[in-house]
């Protein structure tokens, strides 16, 4: 009875394995739909300037090809300038951050 699970496990993994980006519209349509939000670009504030605050989210996410696999999220701030950000579960992502860097 276990190996029809575990079939199913595979398979499933071997999707994730292949996936190369993440559509809003299938898992957050709700976050694709949000406009205009009253919610400060991450890492943007500073006292006694501008708010810059997150306008719309880019309807794709690409996965990043590496262990984790973590999701680039790019925001369209107010300013109309786009920011973007990794989203990775429960990992350190400074040096990821580093790697975005170079």
């Amino acid at each position: 009875a276990w190996e029809c699970y575990l079939r199913v496990f595979r398979v499933a993994h071997r999707m994730k394995e292949q996936t190369k980006a993440v559509d809003l519209e299938q898992c957050s349509p709700k976050l694709l739909q949000a406009r205009n939000l009253e919610l400060a670009m991450p890492g943007q504030y500073r006292p006694g300037h501008e708010v810059v605050s997150i306008q719309s989210v880019k309807s794709t996410l690409p996965v990043i090809s590496s262990k984790q696999k973590p999701r680039k999220c790019t925001m369209l701030g107010s300013n109309g300038r786009e920011y973007t950000y990794l989203l990775k579960g429960h990992e350190d992502l400074r040096q990821d951050e580093r790697v975005m860097q170079l």
